[in-house]
């Protein structure tokens, strides 16, 4: 089979044509789909706050509690903990946020 140089051209402009409006198809349907996605997301109710978050501080042994808050506190970020590891943490010195003052809920005296 000897294909001129023109025609080898013509068919591969031909698959090139194709493809492109291949594409614009799938990048139309990814549009539909990431905005059917948002849509979605925007509906979800929003994961509780948790009760108790430790924000910690890093050093030269990695990260070190520093500060115990209220999970719906503004100030605190951080992981969240439970209720006896907040309780002890306080106990164990860890300083409370001043804002949630959660050694107060707590009814923890940290000065311990």
């Amino acid at each position: 089979m000897n294909e001129s140089l023109a025609e080898r051209i013509t068919r591969h402009r031909a698959v090139e044509s194709w493809l492109l409006h291949q594409l614009a198809r799938i990048r139309e349907d990814l549009a539909r789909l990431e905005t059917e996605a948002a849509a979605l997301e925007a509906r979800r109710p929003a994961l509780p706050p948790p009760d108790w978050v430790i924000e910690t501080i890093r050093t030269g042994r990695g990260p070190q509690p520093f500060r115990v808050h209220r999970g719906d506190c503004p100030q605190g970020g951080g992981k969240p903990i439970s209720r006896d590891e907040a309780r002890r943490l306080l106990a164990g010195g860890t300083e409370p946020c001043p804002f949630c003052c959660p050694d107060v809920e707590l009814q923890v005296d940290g000065s311990a």
